[in-house]
């Protein structure tokens, strides 16, 4: 084994492939929320921050949605329109799963001080197979830790992550990066079926935006003052860029075949971490600053 694997990891990869003997930590017998449950989280989160728009973008955005591809292979989001010249935030099925993972993984850190959202990053880039379902964290992952399954604080982080995820492709249509040719707010018959058409022109549209550059952490900057004014906290996103800076060095110490599409089309994620700390150092400023006002 190569000195650069970590032995834990190693242990899960095993897991993953063969089983882990023993008894199953409570945490591991806990029942996952569904893909409708999930689907939920991110219609919440759209109407949340929709609700806090100034008139005009709020003009701009009408009848924004969320459409869901039902890919559980691989994690994507995206910003599109749909083609009744609607705009749409475009979620993957495996990104709302891998959203939940990671949401528990990093509940449990804050109750245990582990890295459990680091371990699972290396267990995908280890064993994770391209066009395969995600793999969640294999048995006997929490062996060991306290479970935070069940705690508010675990469905907290889960919203919050989803939050982001919406937050940076709204930020990106009402930005202009995409542009919808018939926004209305009524809700057409064919909506709820997202085509593979639909799916290619997203993913086309999902790269040109790629490729502006730099201006997209400002994305995440205004994602994330959203999110604030909205009522959520900023943990749950930074647990999920973590993740997937966690992942970008893990992918090339495994040398592993498997990218996320939700990598090709956002900037690098310590990038946007940084954007969204300091954001949330910002907004907390003013917080302190209104309370001092008020005293």
């Amino acid at each position: 084994m190569s000195m650069s694997v970590r032995p834990h990891v190693f242990a899960l990869a095993v897991a993953a492939l063969f089983g882990t003997p023993g008894k199953a930590d409570a945490s591991d017998l806990a029942p996952s929320l569904g893909v409708e449950e999930l689907r939920d989280v991110a219609r919440i989160e759209l109407k949340r921050q929709l609700g806090v728009l100034d008139p005009e973008s709020a003009r701009k955005l009408v009848g924004t949605y969320v459409v869901f591809e039902p890919d559980l292979a691989d994690p994507l989001a995206a910003p599109a329109c749909d083609d009744d010249g609607d705009a749409v935030v475009v979620l993957s099925d495996a990104m709302l799963r891998l959203a939940a993972d990671v949401a528990r993984a990093g509940a449990v850190d804050e109750k245990t001080g582990t890295r459990h959202v680091e371990d699972y990053s290396a267990f995908l880039a280890r064993v994770q197979l391209p066009g395969r379902k995600l793999l969640p964290p294999p048995p006997g992952f929490y062996l060991g830790s306290e479970s935070a399954r069940g705690a508010p604080v675990e469905d907290d982080r889960l919203h919050e992550g989803v939050a982001f995820l919406v937050g940076h492709e709204l930020a990106r249509l009402r930005a202009g990066d995409v542009v919808c040719p018939k926004p209305t707010a009524t809700r057409e018959g064919g909506d709820d079926t997202w085509t593979v058409d639909e799916h290619k022109r997203a993913m086309r549209e999902a790269g040109r935006v790629f490729q502006m550059g730099g201006v997209q952490s400002l994305r995440d900057d205004e994602a994330t003052k959203r999110m604030i004014t909205s009522g959520r906290g900023t943990h749950g996103a930074l647990a999920l860029l973590r993740f997937f800076e966690q992942y970008e060095r893990d992918r090339m110490v495994f040398t592993s075949r498997f990218v996320p599409t939700y990598l090709a089309h956002h900037p690098t994620s310590a990038l946007r971490a940084g954007s969204v700390r300091a954001a949330t150092s910002e907004a907390e400023a003013r917080r302190r600053d209104a309370v001092r006002t008020k005293l």
